[in-house]
Parts: C-alpha cells; structure tokens; sequence
C-alpha cells in the first residue's frame, strides 16, 4: 500500500526524468563526519552507511512537503529487501543538524514502522553541513528550497548514483539497488 501511494504521490512531481548522475569515488573518497542515530547512537557517517549497498536520502522533521516523499521512497525499498540478493542499508540524513535531535528522528522513525536497518542521522552542524555539502545536498541556500534526491551506492564508496526525484524513482532505486546487489559494482 506505501508502494502505491509513493507512487501515487511521485505523478504529481512536474519533472521529466533525469539520466542518473553517477558518483564514482575510491573508499576514502566517501565523505565521512561524527554521527548520530536515532537511537542515541554515536559513529562515522562511513560506518553508519557500512561496507553494504545503501540507499541515502535527506530529509528534516519540520518539512513541509518534500521529506514525506522522500521517506517513502525508502519505505518502498524496504518493503522490497527480501527481493534482492544482498541487504541493503536505508540511511537518511537530516538537513537541518541544529533542530533535529535523536529523539525527532526516532519518531519519525516510529512513524514509518521503525523499518530494520533504516538509520536516520543528525549531529553537529559543524559537522554534519560539510557533509551534506560533499554529498551534493545542500548549497548553503535556505533549507526550504531542498531538492529531493536519493544516492544509491555500495558502501566501499566505488559506486554511487545520484537519482532526481520523478513519478519512476521508486523503481529506479530499485533497480539501481538490485543491479548493485546481483552483480557487486
């Protein structure tokens, strides 16, 4: 039913779908900074992610539109995980560090059924800004004009691929996670 209505809520986004842009970097090229979990947990945003396919989204708790959608496309995934051939990790970064505590994140984690392996992070601004920056998620504009975009990757950071959202992304992630996980990229 969330599939459907990810699906459903993805038609009404006005883009055309956009060629992937592929990220290709070596293992220490995959950004890294002081996280922490929803949980309370603290680590490296490299650990965080693991040495598995993830699929990464950003998103704040006071979000007035986009970041709903943005969790669902995890939520689709997550719902499919026993389709693939290998686990996938779900990782969502916040973009906006100074008000999304912890606790904002474990109920939004609550919210959408506290899925396995779905990691939703914060931490410093100090440090987590510089990360969204070399992610490619924020531009030092206001946090209300965001872009929605998931990054699907393995987790030695050899290949990653920046997704635009549009009424196909859900399958497209999909895909990109499948083809990770049948043929190891």
């Amino acid at each position: 039913m969330i599939r459907s209505l990810a699906l459903i809520l993805t038609t009404a986004i006005p883009a055309a779908a956009q060629p992937p842009t592929v990220m290709t970097q070596s293992a220490t090229g995959l950004p890294d900074a002081p996280v922490t979990d929803q949980f309370g947990n603290r680590m490296r945003f490299r650990d965080a992610v693991g040495d598995q396919i993830f699929v990464l989204n950003f998103t704040y708790t006071r979000c007035p539109e986009l970041c709903g959608m943005a969790d669902l496309y995890l939520t689709d995934i997550d719902e499919r995980r026993d389709e693939l051939d290998r686990p996938v990790r779900l990782v969502t970064l916040t973009l906006d560090p100074a008000r999304d505590r912890p606790d904002d994140l474990l109920e939004r984690h609550r919210d959408f059924g506290s899925p396995r392996d779905w990691l939703r992070l914060t931490g410093e601004p100090s440090q987590i800004l510089p990360l969204l920056r070399r992610l490619g998620a924020w531009d030092g504009g206001p946090l209300e004009d965001h872009k929605l975009f998931v990054i699907v990757g393995d987790g030695h950071g050899r290949h990653m691929t920046r997704l635009e959202a549009d009424p196909w992304l859900p399958e497209r992630i999909f895909q990109i996670a499948s083809d990770l996980a049948q043929h190891g990229k």
